[in-house]
């Protein structure tokens, strides 16, 4: 491999420098994959032959390898240090788009078949980046990419796509479905041949970003293709049976269904005809497609073709025909903004497209009307005048209660299509994904904000019908976003529910983000690095760190956290901090914390001021330096909440308190009665000197009497 690399060096020296917009974090945006092949020569790279040793491998960061490039990543040639055969390849994601956890755990050293094998993953500093992401080890395809760069698609016989597209992309749904999973990247331009032969295909990548973020929008769902693409969520087995669907109509065309049309006028066509009915007219299905094709894009997930009805087709079985493929429409047209709506799904998104000139129409009653005359739609109809009655009860804020109003409508409209409120637009199992993407991409957090607070999401739930397991799962799950919304201190926020979503989310403090911390085993070392550089008064938790500590760590430190809602009590407040450092590095270590354990030794003043006893403080400033540099946080803590030290202090402390109190009272009294002493001590001497004078008198006669008589 390395041969290799030499080989490409000189053969692309021209080209030695470039660097494409694509390469930096944020590129990663939905790309066209069937871009031309001179788009992808122009991004190859050249960093003066330098290698990378991550884990088991070594990466070649001057090779590209276009052809094996998914979705928004780039592919880079790779050695397996550990094995002399095979050939690998390394997948860069983004740093900005958070990885699939449950995917790569689940994929990663197994061997599926229909599946392209992932042999490993990384976090690893990425020089072209200039930070750390996540790395990628796949096994290479044997017969490359189907669709190659040009667009043009390598000849798969219609009559040879059931046993070498159908069979092994089922086996990989099947699969993954028994585990409760889903792919999300089935499409066509994410298909490779597993031989040289071309016998049979596996999948490509599925782990490397959001679920459905890389799908062109044909091949999502009627339901999911409103969201945007960080928001299109998880999903079912059946929205990959749809994109099955969409793939086996691409290749039986040889082209991307719709591709002439706009994301826009996709989604008009699909609403207003159904997803078949919309490639049927624009395209022409080989006679032998045509059955699969329609079963799988029913817009209906109930109607829509399973692995029974699949399995049926692959035997020459004669299965179910499916029924009504398109929506109801209406008689006459319901009008917003000048555009002509038929279907309440499609009004939906007219609507959502023009927020503020679709609340006259809503407010005054004239969407009602449409869901009761034009579509016999009592129920819709019921419900929107429920919606109206609430406005009117809306009280001073009107503005935000007409906002409530849209987004609800759109819901009873659409209750299986994602929650749109203005610009926001996410399937609720997408709502981790659709914020991540927000915070990262400078839009922030107030969107997602704004739709918990509002209570946009119980709305959703309660327009689903029947029981779902997952539905249950995520209104449990919501239950918690409101209420951590409605915190505002450390800890809470945006922030925690956005860890709480996304579990391969790395944490976004900017002490650290650039370190990619996703495990908590990862978060001390990388802010022993970063109390290198550090600012004397800046803490080493920040409100993403005690967001990311409360979601990763097993422990409960929600005790921390309420002693953090005040910092102004600057004692429980660094003790909270120390305690939950020492509990994390307790867990998980390392042992050795030198630099992070000096930042926290100078962030401990305030904590010592718990000791009354200036001997006692003055004793324990003393012994934090020397346990600092052992870099155990652990016994730094221990050593400002030694129970039985403080409980002795504080014992001590109440007998000197009262000591003082018994000693101030005898100076108080002996201050306080001076005047009386002195004018009773004159009164004694007076007495005592009146008393004295008689006596000395009596003596004086007696003795002059006696003196007379002898």
């Amino acid at each position: 491999m390395a041969e290799q690399a030499e080989d490409q060096k000189q053969d692309v020296s021209n080209d030695a420098g470039q660097k494409p917009e694509m390469d930096k974090p944020g590129g990663g945006a939905p790309v066209d994959e069937t871009a031309d092949a001179n788009a992808n020569r122009e991004e190859e790279i050249s960093t003066g032959g330098k290698n990378l040793e991550i884990g088991n491998f070594r990466v070649f960061t001057d090779l590209r390898l276009p052809e094996f490039d998914m979705g928004h990543c780039k592919a880079y040639a790779a050695d397996n240090l550990r094995r002399s055969e095979g050939n690998a390849f390394a997948l860069v994601t983004d740093p900005v788009l958070p990885t699939r956890y449950d995917l790569i755990k689940f994929l990663s050293g197994v061997h599926m078949a229909g599946q392209i094998d992932l042999l490993d993953s990384a976090i690893a500093h990425w020089p072209i980046f200039g930070r750390k992401t996540m790395v990628l080890f796949f096994e290479k395809p044997k017969g490359g990419h189907v669709i190659v760069s040009s667009g043009k698609q390598r000849s798969i016989n219609e009559q040879d796509i059931a046993a070498s597209v159908v069979e092994p992309l089922m086996n990989v749904l099947q699969a993954l479905g028994e585990k409760g999973l889903t792919h999300r990247a089935v499409r066509a331009t994410n298909l490779f041949f597993g031989d040289p032969e071309g016998g049979k295909v596996i999948l490509g990548d599925c782990a490397s970003g959001p679920p459905g973020y890389d799908q062109p929008l044909v091949y999502e769902t009627t339901a999911r293709m409103a969201a945007d693409p960080a928001g299109r969520g998880v999903g079912t087995l059946s929205d990959d049976l749809y994109a099955l669907g969409m793939t086996l109509a691409e290749l039986a065309i040889g082209r991307r269904p719709l591709a002439s049309m706009t994301d826009q006028e996709i989604m008009d066509i699909k609403l207003s005809k159904g997803s078949f009915q919309a490639i049927a007219s624009q395209e022409k299905l080989p006679l032998i497609m045509i059955e699969p094709v329609r079963g799988l894009l029913c817009d209906d997930p109930e109607e829509r073709w399973g692995f029974a009805e699949l399995h049926a087709w692959l035997d020459g079985r004669r299965t179910k025909p499916v029924q009504g493929n398109t929506e109801k429409r209406a008689a006459r047209s319901q009008n917003i903004s000048g555009k002509d709506y038929y279907t309440v799904r499609a009004l939906a998104q007219g609507v959502a497209k023009n927020w503020v000139n679709a609340l006259t129409p809503l407010r005054d009653g004239t969407v009602e009307i449409w869901l009761r005359r034009g579509l016999g739609d009592n129920d819709r109809a019921k419900a929107m005048a429920d919606a109206m009655r609430q406005l009117q009860w809306a009280g001073a804020d009107k503005r935000s209660a007409e906002e409530v109003l849209v987004a609800r409508s759109i819901l009873i409209l659409d209750p299986s299509g994602p929650v749109r409120y203005k610009g926001f637009s996410a399937m609720v199992d997408g709502f981790g994904n659709m914020l991540s993407y927000d915070v990262q991409h400078g839009s922030g957090p107030q969107r997602f904000s704004d739709v918990i607070v509002r209570d946009i999401p119980a709305f959703w739930f309660g327009r689903q019908e029947g029981y779902s397991p997952e539905v249950q799962r995520l209104q449990s799950a919501y239950k918690n976003l409101r209420y951590y919304i409605q915190q505002k201190s450390a800890g809470y926020g945006y922030e925690r529910c956005l860890y709480s979503m996304v579990r391969n989310q790395h944490c976004l403090s900017p002490m650290i983000e650039q370190e990619y911390v996703v495990d908590i085993a990862q978060l001390l070392p990388a802010l022993e690095k970063a109390a290198e550089n550090v600012s004397d008064d800046a803490w080493p938790v920040d409100r993403h760190i005690a967001a990311f500590i409360a979601t990763r760590l097993e422990d409960d430190v929600e005790g921390q956290l309420m002693a953090m809602q005040n910092p102004s009590d600057e004692v429980e407040y660094s003790r909270a901090i120390i305690s939950m450092l020492a509990v994390v590095q307790w867990r998980h270590g390392p042992d050795n914390l030198q630099n992070l354990s000096h930042w926290v030794a100078r962030l401990m003043e305030p904590a010592v001021k718990v000791f009354h006893s200036k001997a006692r403080r003055e004793r324990v400033e003393t012994e934090i330096p020397k346990l600092a540099k052992r870099g155990n946080l652990v016994e730094l803590y221990n050593l400002i909440n030694d129970e039985q030290e403080r409980r002795k202090d504080q014992s001590e402390f109440v007998e000197a308190v009262a000591e003082y109190s018994e000693a101030e009272s005898e100076v108080f009294d002996l201050e306080s009665s001076g005047p009386a002493r002195l004018e009773m001590a004159e009164k004694v001497g007076q007495q005592a000197a009146a008393f004295a004078s008689t006596m000395i008198a009596l003596l004086t006669v007696s003795a002059l009497f006696l003196m007379h008589i002898f």
